[in-house]
């Protein structure tokens, strides 16, 4: 299967979505009204919003978080819901799509992020105050305080050096955490191999450990062509950490948690 680090990235952005919901508008009958839909993905859950007005059988909304809101258009047949948004992120574009199934006070089904793959979500019903005071968190919990650094990598971490199974976590500032897992090959002069795992497939890496640094290097396989990546981090009593470079998308956040 390809890695498509794209469509990787871009379904981050989305199923990282918070539930700082939009506007309400009321419960309505049907499909129509304010629902607070939880997604189950691979390593973990996470909440968001949707929206929906509804004339005859025709669907009009939005999915909303942290990351403002996605427009959906859609249908409602016998209270089977079917909806679709595009998302744009750095020049490239996402299909999702949403099947469901509208029953009183529940909305159950999938989504699906494009050719990454579809989960399963449910859904209930919210009255509108609870969608306002959803959408306004307090200064706190808008601002956590900073977690403490990490301390140094201890000998017998340094000399296990990258080798072993990791669970990876790609982090999109402002946009959410994505899920991912590693198995690290290291000889004894610093090489490493191995392959880096998600929902999306695998892909092959290569690269360096110098002393608690690492570098990767490879590319990601997409229907526009190969992009190439640069992975860096630091080794720690923790784990790893460090930037990941795309080539034409910027930098994101990635840690890494050696499996036991």
């Amino acid at each position: 299967m390809r890695f498509s680090t794209p469509v990787l990235l871009a379904s981050a952005l989305v199923l990282a979505l918070a539930p700082a919901l939009v506007r309400a508008q009321g419960s309505g009958t049907g499909a129509a009204g304010n629902w607070e839909l939880t997604i189950a993905t691979p390593q973990d859950s996470t909440t968001v919003n949707l929206t929906l007005e509804q004339a005859g059988e025709k669907l009009t909304g939005n999915l909303s978080g942290r990351m403002g809101t996605v427009p959906v258009t859609g249908t409602s047949t016998a209270g089977a819901v079917a909806l679709t948004a595009r998302i744009d992120f750095q020049g490239m574009s996402l299909e999702l799509g949403v099947d469901g199934k509208a029953e009183a006070e529940s909305l159950n089904g999938t989504i699906r992020f494009g050719d990454f793959g579809e989960f399963p979500f449910t859904g209930k019903r919210v009255a509108a105050t609870a969608a306002a005071t959803a959408a306004a968190p307090s200064a706190a919990a808008a601002a956590p305080a900073p977690s403490p650094a990490p301390a140094p990598a201890d000998a017998a971490t340094v000399a296990a050096g990258a080798a072993g199974k990791w669970n990876i976590v790609i982090s999109l500032p402002g946009m959410g955490e994505f899920p991912a897992s590693a198995n690290f090959t290291q000889d004894p002069a610093g090489v490493v191999g191995g392959t880096l795992s998600s929902a999306a497939g695998d892909v092959t890496v290569a690269g360096t450990m110098t002393g608690t640094s690492l570098k990767l290097d490879f590319n990601a396989s997409t229907p526009q062509g190969d992009i190439p990546i640069v992975m860096t981090g630091e080794l720690t009593s923790t784990g790893l950490a460090g930037k990941a470079t795309i080539v034409g998308m910027g930098e994101a956040d990635w840690t890494g948690t050696r499996v036991q």
